[in-house]
């Protein structure tokens, strides 16, 4: 009707008389609104959106591309000297070869070690293993470089377990009884040290794929006559391809970028023994040579390798089919294993577990022992000077943790029920843009908040605030919260939320009174490994830290490296029982108690 009215004024001429008013009806008004794009309807959800599409430019994007800038950048413009030094010179390709074979072999046997524990926890019926599975877990809220600490207490020049053989050399009237002891330094060390540390990380993704496989797959091929070991060789292990490459990748990731355990154990032992590896290069060129951008150079470098893989791994796998999971319930009862293999995987399981629990007993020991390895007399000295001069960075570790595992925490998970709940063109360059930090070294990270952040050319300075080591927490942590609560909302049903708006609820009022309620085990998961992250990590705040803002991660390795071993261990049981604190304490808050000690 009202289109015809426009006509009839046209006709009549342009400037003859007025136009009728037209009239506004409820109807005509929500075709209106509907033709506005999406965003536009919401204009909260708009909000949100600009909000992490700033936080990801200005704290992943930024810091990125300041690092890629400052390895090409030059008084004279633009140049690729520093890579062509890099590719020329016998000390730099010897560190890239170091920090290769050492990841490779780490890698390899983190993938065995976590097979191994997944296996033996979820397919046999082994003595111990809610025991197992507790202890596998215990190097995961440890710091690398504590690790690796732990083991110059046990296997060093001094350590109990060296002491030990050197007297039984002499017992058995050696000439040389320390021909008998295994030295801990050297390539072997950071690699025990490494596959200690990150085999728990294969263990879980082992597990969880094991669970998911449908057991009738194995039980067909028992069927049809294929024995224990044609089955696990080609049904089992071919299915567990996509947990594998997953693994091989997040290890392989961790052990290059890793820092604590080459720096306490490398020594100049490697299997070339005139180099370093890439982490701890990069940051003797930075903050030992002040070569800002030779430091650089190597940190892109780092992130060549786990790219590599992470392409070859997708190339691999998108050529074959690997599902399992067809929505049938199955149920899973335990197929009898071979004596040799169950006793095996029992003794390989025990032998580690012993030497986790060890490497944690030793600590403690040592933090009440005067003089490690001379004397064994009890002292509370090192923990008295422990709690004076470390206070502040006690509190600053605390304070700085806890608060950026709550925002990367809250952070994330409104993040993916953006990303999963109120989709809009081009989310999903956004989402892959936040996961970025995930994939990323913590030392390149924390090179690029340097740099970005405290550099010549920065036009945002935060060197030397609590600020910048606080974002760098919270933009690190931030993807597990997106990937968690991705997979939350997934498993909650849309319907809930569309009955809150039939009742007329906002899409603010829905999220935070039906939606956030559902997803508070997300968050509290989510909490808990980054508040453990934060406090161990030691990669990227390295190159954070100040006189004024000083964390306990960096007091414990300075203490490591100064040969204050004893403070070193005080520090290290401050770390592990305020730690355990935190998370006591947010289990309780969780409304959980503390029945999970009573499992």
């Amino acid at each position: 009707w009202s289109h015809n009215l426009v006509l009839e004024y046209l006709a009549r001429g342009r400037f003859a008389a007025a136009p009728p008013k037209l009239m506004t009806t409820p109807t005509t008004r929500a075709a209106r609104w509907r033709t506005l794009p999406p965003l536009l309807r919401e204009p909260v959800v708009a909000l949100a959106y600009l909000a992490v599409a700033l936080t990801v430019a200005l704290l992943v994007l930024y810091p990125t591309a300041t690092i890629l800038v400052e390895s090409v950048r030059s008084p004279d413009g633009l140049t690729l000297a520093r890579y062509q030094r890099f590719f020329t010179s016998t000390y730099f390709l010897h560190t890239l070869y170091n920090t290769l074979l050492v990841s490779g072999i780490a890698t390899a046997l983190s993938l065995v070690l976590g097979f191994a524990f997944a296996y033996a926890v979820t397919r046999t019926d082994l003595p111990l293993k809610g025991f197992f599975t507790a202890v596998v877990l215990v190097p995961m809220l440890l710091p690398a470089f504590l690790i690796a600490f732990a083991l110059i207490l046990l296997l060093g020049r001094n350590g109990v377990i060296n002491r030990v053989l050197y007297d039984l050399g002499s017992w058995l009237g050696l000439a040389d009884p320390s021909a008998l002891q295994w030295v801990i330094f050297g390539s072997h060390g950071v690699i025990l040290a490494q596959t200690l540390t990150f085999f728990p990380m294969a263990f879980l993704v082992f597990s969880a794929a094991l669970a998911a496989i449908d057991p009738r797959l194995e039980e067909a091929a028992e069927d049809l006559g294929g024995g224990y070991w044609f089955t696990l060789r080609r049904v089992t292990l071919p299915l567990l391809a996509p947990a594998a490459f997953s693994s091989a990748l997040l290890v392989f990731m961790f052990n290059v970028s890793a820092f604590g355990a080459p720096a306490v154990l490398g020594g100049g032992r490697l299997f070339f023994p005139q180099a370093s590896m890439l982490a701890p290069e990069a940051i003797i060129q930075i903050l030992g040579l002040y070569d800002w951008g030779m430091g650089t150079t190597i940190a892109v470098i780092l992130v060549v390798p786990s790219l590599i893989i992470y392409a070859f791994g997708e190339y691999y796998l998108k050529k074959r089919s690997y599902v399992t999971v067809t929505g049938t319930p199955t149920a899973y009862t335990l197929r009898a294993v071979p004596r040799g293999v169950k006793w095996t995987l029992f003794a390989i399981c025990l032998l580690v577990s012993v030497f986790i629990v060890s490497v944690v007993l030793v600590v403690v020991a040592g933090a009440f022992t005067r003089t490690w390895g001379v004397n064994y007399e009890l002292t509370w000295r090192h923990m008295n000077t422990a709690l004076t001069a470390s206070r502040a960075s006690i509190v600053n570790s605390l304070v700085l943790s806890g608060g950026g595992a709550a925002a990367s925490a809250v952070f994330g998970i409104l993040s993916a029920y953006l990303f999963t709940r109120r989709p809009f063109p081009g989310v999903r360059v956004l989402d892959f843009t936040a996961m970025l930090p995930y994939a990323l070294p913590g030392v390149v990270m924390g090179l690029g908040f340097a740099v970005a952040f405290g550099g010549r050319w920065s036009w945002i300075v935060l060197t030397g605030t609590a600020a910048i080591i606080f974002l760098n927490h919270f933009i690190r942590r931030m993807p597990f919260g997106i990937r968690s609560g991705s997979s939350a909302l997934k498993q909650v049903d849309p319907v809930i939320e569309e009955a809150a708006a039939d009742l007329g609820a906002k899409p603010v009022y829905a999220f935070r009174r039906v939606v956030f309620p559902l997803l508070r085990a997300t968050v509290m998961g989510a909490f808990v490994f980054g508040f453990i992250n934060m406090m161990t990590d030691i990669t990227a705040v390295i190159f954070l830290v100040s006189p004024r803002y000083r964390l306990l991660s960096v007091d414990l390795f300075n203490a490591i490296d100064a040969g204050r071993l004893g403070v070193a261990a005080a520090l290290s049981v401050i770390m592990i029982v305020s730690t355990f604190a935190v998370l006591l304490l947010v289990w309780r808050l969780s409304g959980k108690g503390l029945e999970f000690l009573r499992r």
